[in-house]
């Protein structure tokens, strides 16, 4: 399964680029014929999708997270049985457990345009999260939540489609599609329908100038872990040279610092999160993370970047339910835990839009 998630990733960014050289050549090449004489017929412009000094878009990129160790807090009934002959589990603990964990993994990135016109935009995206576990002193357990995230971890893989469609030289359309692959599959015969989820958010917005440009819109969202549909704010502002706002709440929020053309510095939060399918328990793992942080990006060589983060990754959910999505206010968890809340620090390579 990892070996044709690497070869469509590699596929994938291979056509990235080359698409994107394409449609740089294509905004050179522009054909004004269709406008005919321009003092008979005049041209209708649109507003474009960024405003000045905004963080540079990535087309692919390659990243590496860690967190620092922390302590996983799992109740005394947290052992569930595994499909197929029925293990004797050990004998519950009197108390919840603590293990002492660290989680990491690879984070990988393509984002293609597919439709580059001054009034359509089109992009598509393919992204692949993993998460491996070192969880200490679970050798004892021959089932349970612990057990599976060392053995198995959780991975993301997904496809996303984002519109960008301006009205006028004003007036403009975000809309983005997600479907998500979710779960602690390592083989393909651990995938089913049931590790997808399907998340969209649509924005109506207005750009004011080359410095300001804000929406308002809907999203439906699994950023916390649960299905939630939530009001958005987009607002990306820049102020002067050195400073800007850049916002997608409550996903996001980022105070920008630039340092010329070349670097700059990002001060803000992202919630991040899914509903994860753990085939191994038919549960669903609800997980949501808070994270503070403080990003620096900087030029490395003509459209390559560097991007180094550092923050705290506060713990939202991470609880196992029978269902995926909530089903009313009196719903409880099956396994109810408790994570403690580490720094963590990543590190990515990208290749940017022009």
């Amino acid at each position: 399964m990892l070996n044709r998630l690497r070869t469509i990733l590699t596929i994938t960014a291979l056509l990235c680029f080359a698409s994107a050289l394409r449609a740089q050549d294509t905004t050179a090449t522009e054909n004004f014929d269709e406008y005919g004489d321009v003092d008979s017929k005049p041209v209708k412009t649109y507003c474009t999708q960024k405003v000045l000094y905004l963080s540079p878009t990535k087309l692919i990129s390659i990243g590496y997270e860690a967190q620092l160790p922390y302590t996983l807090t799992t109740p005394a009934n947290s052992f569930f049985v595994v499909p197929g002959p029925r293990p004797t589990p050990p004998p519950a603990p009197p108390s919840p457990t603590d293990f002492a964990t660290a989680t990491r993994g690879l984070r990988l990135a393509v984002n293609t345009p597919v439709v580059s016109r001054s009034n359509f935009i089109l992009n598509l995206g393919l992204t692949y999260w993993n998460s491996g576990y070192r969880i200490d002193d679970v050798a004892s357990r021959e089932s349970g939540l612990v057990r599976n995230l060392e053995q198995n971890g959780l991975r993301s893989t997904g496809l996303n489609a984002t519109v960008f469609k301006p009205f006028d030289n004003k007036r403009f359309m975000i809309a983005q599609l997600n479907a998500d692959l979710n779960g602690d599959y390592r083989r393909t015969d651990y995938i089913s329908g049931r590790n997808m989820t399907y998340s969209a958010t649509a924005i109506y917005g207005w750009k004011k100038s080359d410095n300001l440009m804000w929406g308002l819109g809907v999203s439906r969202t699994y950023r916390a872990g649960a299905l939630l549909y939530v009001p958005v704010l987009f607002y990306n502002r820049t102020f002067n040279q050195k400073w800007g706002v850049e916002v997608l709440l409550p996903a996001r929020a980022s105070l920008r610092r630039n340092f010329g053309t070349k670097a700059l510095l990002l001060v803000g939060y992202e919630l991040e999160g899914n509903a994860y399918y753990l085939s191994q328990s038919d549960l669903y793992l609800r997980r949501g993370e808070l994270k503070p942080r403080i990003t620096f990006e900087r030029q490395v060589k003509d459209f390559v970047w560097l991007s180094v983060q550092a923050g705290l990754r506060y713990n939202w959910r991470f609880d196992a339910y029978r269902s995926q999505n909530p089903q009313g206010g009196d719903e409880k968890p099956v396994i109810e835990n408790r994570l403690g809340n580490p720094l963590y620090f990543s590190v990515s390579l990208n290749l940017v839009s022009p």
